[in-house]
């Protein structure tokens, strides 16, 4: 037995979105179509808070006079794929509701560490909040988005942000070690307490924070959502975190609820 009594290919299939969709490869084709479409029509400044070539993202500021927030988003790809590229396509409407926009580019694995892809997108982050202020930033992270932004959340130095989502994330790392996919990730026991955002949930600042997943997840990706706003939630001087589950989404087409007025209430 590998992690909390499951055998390898049920630890597999809890910890592969893909494993509950007919064909992944629609919706990451999807993203990047659409991704396209959107640079077409709002224009996105590409910019580099790093000297690394993977350390850029797409900066869409709002055409209105008083933008009301900046959207920060980071994608997911179970750390292994995708890019600041594939997320453009909630670009459009978001512009049009009067946001900025920001999508973070990192490196992957297995070219660089986990503790690189942390470090990247805490110095996006960081790169971003000289250009809008953090009271005035929701940060919104996707599946491996989700474990990255927490973690950096959870650097004592990090600022304090009028909001954060979590969407289907990992935030214990631990099973991720028994998994094929380790062998990209490369976990040992000192880097899954290390960047499992589980366990430091005590240094992060008290940003408001919702932890949404789809209706149709894994078993696993809803229980780690529901433990770590449970976590959350328990920390001191922590407000209580907002949980949804979307009904008829699931790990890939919930990025397009990001939009919906049910939804956007969450950065209200």
């Amino acid at each position: 037995m590998s992690y909390r009594d499951f055998d390898d290919e049920t630890l597999e299939r809890e910890y592969t979105p893909a494993s509950l969709v007919r064909d992944v490869q629609i919706y990451l084709d999807s993203y990047k179509r659409r991704g396209e479409l959107a640079r077409l029509a709002v224009d996105h400044q590409k910019m580099h808070y790093g000297d690394h070539p993977d350390e850029w993202l797409w900066y869409a500021p709002a055409t209105v006079r008083h933008p009301k927030k900046l959207i920060v988003f980071v994608h997911g790809g179970f750390w292994r794929k995708l890019s600041a590229d594939d997320c453009t396509f909630l670009s459009p409407n978001w512009h049009r509701l009067g946001y900025s926009v920001a999508s973070i580019n990192y490196s992957l694995c297995p070219t660089e560490e986990l503790d690189v892809l942390v470090d990247q997108t805490s110095r996006a982050i960081n790169f971003l909040s000289a250009l809008h202020q953090p009271q005035n930033t929701v940060l919104i992270g996707h599946s491996a988005g989700a474990q990255l932004v927490a973690m950096s959340m959870c650097n004592t130095a990090q600022h304090q942000f009028v909001q954060a989502i979590f969407i289907s994330g990992v935030f214990d790392l631990e099973p991720i070690m028994h998994m094929s996919v380790n062998d990209a990730v490369r976990l040992d026991v000192d880097k899954i307490h290390r960047l499992s955002p589980i366990h430091h949930v005590s240094s992060a600042k008290n940003t408001p924070i919702s932890v949404i997943w789809g209706e149709h997840e894994t078993n696993e990706f809803k229980r780690q959502s529901i433990e770590f706003a449970q976590v959350w939630s328990q920390s001191a001087n922590k407000r209580n975190a907002r949980t949804l589950e979307v009904k008829n989404r699931n790990h890939f087409d919930i990025l397009d609820e990001l939009t919906e007025l049910s939804t956007l209430r969450l950065i209200e």
